[in-house]
């Protein structure tokens, strides 16, 4: 690991790790926090950096980046461990090296998230829910794509397509009176046309009297009135 000592006169103090990820069940991975090693949290303290500790966290050799709250301390010196979705997202896999660097946060006021599925509108009370999931996210930045447990319906995706304040493109998450809104649901039109009826799937083939004769296209099916051959 390398710590940029110049930082103890900047802003930003920044860190050189090795990317590593969560295991596939661990339940981290529905969130944006990551284990950083001791050593980090030493140098922050050498520098009288006070928490909340937020950082950002960028491939060397792209301009691809996001940010991160932190969980623990415990992380083997000179790595980094991240959720499975920042993993991809920065596509770390040909990544040997991620620079962290030490970043103050504006509070946000305002999100806008795109889900990924339709699924999303069964949520029976989706401000509980999001309370609840998006306390695990004390950052979000722009075009993040995060995964969520929801209890009713399980694991859910959304981009994060809008924040206010967009200047830095990250907000602050905790301790914020953040407003919330929703893009229409990856899938929704699609779904809606497949629930809208079966009539699309029928055809009259007579009328006799007031009543028709219909059969269903797909199955070949017939319906005929009552007493009718």
């Amino acid at each position: 690991m390398f710590f940029n000592f110049f930082g103890r006169w900047s802003e930003n103090p920044s860190w050189q790790l090795k990317p590593l990820k969560y295991a596939e069940e661990n339940e981290n991975n529905y969130g944006g926090k990551v284990f950083l090693p001791q050593s980090v949290l030493e140098d922050l303290v050498v520098l009288q950096i006070q928490p909340p500790y937020t950082f950002q966290i960028s491939r060397t050799d792209t301009k691809e980046f996001t940010h991160c709250g932190v969980l623990e301390f415990t992380a083997e010196e000179g790595t980094i461990v991240v959720p499975l979705w920042m993993y991809n997202q920065l596509d770390l896999k040909s990544a040997k090296e991620v620079k962290l660097a030490y970043k103050t946060i504006e509070m946000g006021t305002y999100l806008k998230l795109l889900p990924h599925t339709p699924k999303f509108l069964e949520v029976e009370n989706p401000k509980q829910e999001l309370e609840n999931v998006l306390r695990f996210y004390p950052t979000l930045s722009l075009n993040d794509e995060i995964e969520c447990v929801f209890s009713e319906i399980g694991l859910i995706k959304f981009t994060v397509t809008e924040i206010d304040p967009s200047d830095d493109g990250v907000i602050y998450t905790v301790d914020t009176d953040l407003s919330v809104d929703f893009c229409e649901p990856i899938g929704y039109k699609e779904k809606l046309e497949d629930e809208k009826t079966v009539n699309k799937y029928l055809e009259v083939k007579k009328t006799i009297g007031d009543v028709n004769i219909i059969s269903m296209n797909k199955m070949g099916i017939s319906f005929h009135p009552k007493g009718e051959n």
